[in-house]
């Protein structure tokens, strides 16, 4: 692993930081992987919340052969919440439209009477008890792009109403802002992942949705219990919530570095207090000698629709590097952008310049 010197008063900013690609159905091939590494990319996001361990055993194989330097950074599921699996329909949802969630249990339990309730019901991977344990405001799928609000609970299915609607099939992100993740443990989904870490020997892994040391605490016991060679990943945590944002000090406390998921952030809490929030966090941790701290996703997010980059996303990556952060993660950007080697060789320029 390469040791980075994050020492903000450094002459060699740049060399210290991290430009984080993350493989994907557009990043897939050697071609790819190579174009992104020699412009710039000096660390591979490996997301297990998408892709199988057999896709990733592939993508490292071809990128250590590229680069035994490259830094791979493991990236576990954590808590997100999301369609359930179990989900076995597509449907096409309109704005207006009256539907219905669900826990997995309570999915589970209907299962066979789906067709002839006439309801469109769709499940979340979490318990139905939790959904139903609060007053809910809203709930949103894919990153906000489909908003519904609660109208009430109708037989422990939580009835919403469509303000914007669109496809949701299985796997789809889902934020519900204030959910208490306190009762969830580490899922054997990230065990899983973890295990794949530490065959492969990564440099990094990275837990979303931390919100208190205890999830911090459950990775390093996992790895306690698993671990029978020399290993010693760095562990990052992604702040995506309040209560992760609250819990700062403390965690920063159990862990190497922070990641702003501002993906999961946004919808959270919301895009006017997003800002505040970086700036809070980033202020934390760079007052914290040797952490990391990296902004993760909408970083040059025009770029991947295939469009220039806009003035606004040019701006916060400068000031994002004043203000001491240590690297950017690429997501869609390079996962499944349209010009992954572009984007990749622009933010590389971008932090040459503005690290001076």
């Amino acid at each position: 692993m390469k040791i980075f010197n994050i020492n903000k008063h450094s002459d060699n900013l740049e060399e210290n930081m991290y430009i984080i690609g993350t493989v994907g159905p557009n990043v897939k091939d050697r071609n790819s992987l190579k174009g992104i590494i020699d412009n710039g990319v000096n660390a591979l996001r490996f997301n297990f919340a998408h892709g199988s361990e057999n896709d990733f055993d592939e993508f490292l194989k071809m990128a250590k052969e590229i680069s035994s330097n490259i830094d791979i950074i493991l990236d576990l599921s954590g808590t997100k919440v999301r369609v359930s699996n179990k989900f076995e329909y597509i449907y096409k949802i309109y704005d207006n439209e009256e539907i219905y969630f669900c826990g997995e249990d309570k999915y589970e339990e209907i299962r066979n009477k789906i067709n002839r309730m006439k309801m469109k019901i769709i499940p979340l991977n979490i318990k139905n008890k939790m959904l139903n344990e609060k007053d809910y405001k809203q709930i949103t799928i894919k990153d906000n792009t489909m908003i519904f609000n609660v109208i009430g609970k109708v037989d422990e299915f939580i009835k919403v109403s469509t303000i914007k609607g669109g496809i949701i099939r299985r796997g789809k992100g889902c934020n519900i802002k204030e959910l208490d993740r306190s009762i969830l443990s580490l899922s054997s989904k990230d065990k899983k992942a973890i295990e794949w870490g530490i065959r492969n020997d990564v440099d990094i892994i990275c837990q979303s949705f931390v919100e208190d040391i205890q999830d911090i605490e459950e990775i390093k016991s996992f790895l306690d219990k698993n671990i029978d060679k020399k290993f010693s990943p760095k562990i990052w945590a992604k702040i995506e919530t309040v209560n992760g944002i609250n819990n700062m000090k403390k965690i920063l406390n159990e862990v190497d570095g922070i990641v702003i998921g501002r993906g999961d952030l946004i919808p959270e809490t919301s895009i006017e207090d997003t800002p505040i929030y970086e700036d809070r966090i980033i202020s934390e941790v760079v007052e914290v000698k040797d952490k990391d701290i990296i902004i993760a996703t909408h970083v040059l997010n025009s770029m991947k629709n295939g469009k220039m980059p806009s003035i606004s996303e040019v701006e916060s990556v400068y000031n994002f590097i004043k203000s001491g952060v240590t690297g950017f993660l690429l997501a869609g950007e390079t996962s499944v952008g349209k010009a992954p080697i572009r984007t990749v060789e622009f933010l590389k320029n971008l932090i040459t310049k503005y690290s001076i």
